[in-house]
């Protein structure tokens, strides 16, 4: 459905929302396999993009436990589809 133009506010060149692009710029998303301190985890949240040093909710892949960790120490995982 194409959005009607609304008076005096120019249409933005760039979609609000792109269904295709990633979680910000970690480049990962949710169900992602991610490597923590040399494990590997299912990535399951993410805070939101204006919370300062973001931390993303984990499950271990084998274990199914949960944690958090800061999002900066994520890396996908080798071999992750």
């Amino acid at each position: 459905m194409a959005a009607l133009p609304v008076p005096g506010i120019a249409a933005s060149p760039d979609p609000a929302e792109d269904p295709g692009m990633r979680l910000g710029a970690c480049g990962m998303e949710i169900g992602d396999l991610v490597t923590y301190l040399g494990e590997t985890y299912v990535l399951r949240g993410l805070d939101p993009m204006s919370v300062p040093e973001r931390r993303a909710v984990l499950e271990h892949a084998l274990t199914g436990e949960r944690c958090d960790a800061p999002l900066d120490e994520l890396e996908p995982a080798p071999d992750a589809p």
